[in-house]
């Protein structure tokens, strides 16, 4: 589905009854890759996805793209679609996004799912540095099949792409959907000043982590856990891409987590 939200044409998706619970995508994907997740979540939820701007079959105007100007859009499309406050699941890029939703509207989120998402406390490894250098000159070169491919083999533990094949192929077809031009704005997101307070976060937090991430490791998310009093912590045995290398497990904490936080407050919900 369509919608106009802070002047730009976004698409979402909306399947399920119940409370709102928004799942917001990660840099190179779209709202396609909540594959796993749907399904499970939209039998006690409304879930709703959608297309980040440069991303899927949203907008992709020019000009640089901030972390503050991506949580607008996510802001005024819950406008539009008459979401006054949901639940909200973050994954990599999309987790920075659903902080910055938490620091500047915590009116509108009830609660926070940080999937392998560093808030910007501790920057990349070098290495993943060079290798988002590397991914950068392929889509300049308008090679989108040589960067999905890349990316989605970063994603995954070690041996992951030999041992499931199918699901390689399967993620990696959800970054094809993507045009180069827009995920290129997306990959050149220009970086705020200085770390967010993740101290002001009102509302209960989850970190997600898997073990095997060399991109947003367990001592990143043992950071963030330190610096958002009262959140919690669930290590994974996964690469980056938790919600598909392993979503059972993440569907399951997801679930807990989010039945603790409307049956008790007391996870870090009433500060």
């Amino acid at each position: 589905m369509k919608t106009k939200a802070n002047g730009i044409s976004m698409n979402y998706e909306s399947k399920g009854k119940g409370s709102n619970l928004v799942l917001i995508h990660g840099a190179g994907d779209n709202l396609e890759m909540w594959y796993k997740q749907v399904l499970a979540f939209s039998k006690s939820y409304r879930a709703i996805t959608y297309d980040v701007r440069g991303c899927g079959k949203t907008e992709s105007p020019e000009g640089k793209y901030s972390l503050l100007l991506l949580a607008q859009d996510a802001y005024q499309l819950m406008k539009a679609i008459g979401v006054q406050e949901a639940y909200f699941v973050g994954y990599s890029m999309g987790g920075r996004i659903a902080v910055e939703l938490a620091l500047n509207y915590p009116d509108l989120v009830k609660a926070l799912v940080l999937a392998s998402s560093s808030p910007g406390l501790t920057q990349p490894p070098p290495e993943a540095l060079g290798r988002r250098r590397s991914t950068l000159d392929l889509l300049d070169k308008g090679d989108m099949k040589a960067f999905a491919e890349a990316m989605t083999r970063e994603a995954f533990s070690p041996g992951f792409e030999s041992s499931h094949p199918a699901e390689f192929k399967e993620y990696m077809k959800v970054k094809l959907q993507n045009k180069p031009d827009g995920i290129a704005r997306i990959m050149r997101l220009a970086q705020p000043r200085g770390s967010p307070d993740l101290s002001k976060i009102k509302c209960p937090v989850l970190l997600v982590v898997g073990e095997n991430d060399w991109i947003m490791g367990l001592a990143q998310g043992k950071e963030a856990h330190e610096a958002i009093p009262g959140s919690k912590l669930v290590v994974l045995p996964t690469g980056h891409v938790a919600p598909i290398e392993s979503p059972d497990k993440f569907n399951v904490a997801v679930v807990e987590f989010l039945n603790e936080v409307k049956t008790s407050k007391g996870v870090n919900g009433a500060r």
